[in-house]
């Protein structure tokens, strides 16, 4: 059964903080995050959050 565009936005947004780090330049994989647990994916949005702060202060001294 395919779910309709509503539901696959809804379970996306349930599952952001795998999405977000899948989507993103860590190059996380599907498998990665298969080995994930739910404080390892805090952790990891965490670290990816830092990182952005870091790129976006870099970036705001030039």
């Amino acid at each position: 059964m395919t779910i309709n565009k509503a539901e696959a936005k809804k379970r996306a947004r349930s599952n952001w903080s795998m999405w977000r780090l899948l989507l993103s330049d860590m190059k996380v994989s599907y498998s990665d995050l298969d080995k994930m647990d739910n404080d390892d994916l805090a952790e990891a949005n965490a670290a990816l959050d830092i990182h952005l702060d870091a790129q976006n202060k870099e970036m705001n001294k030039k």
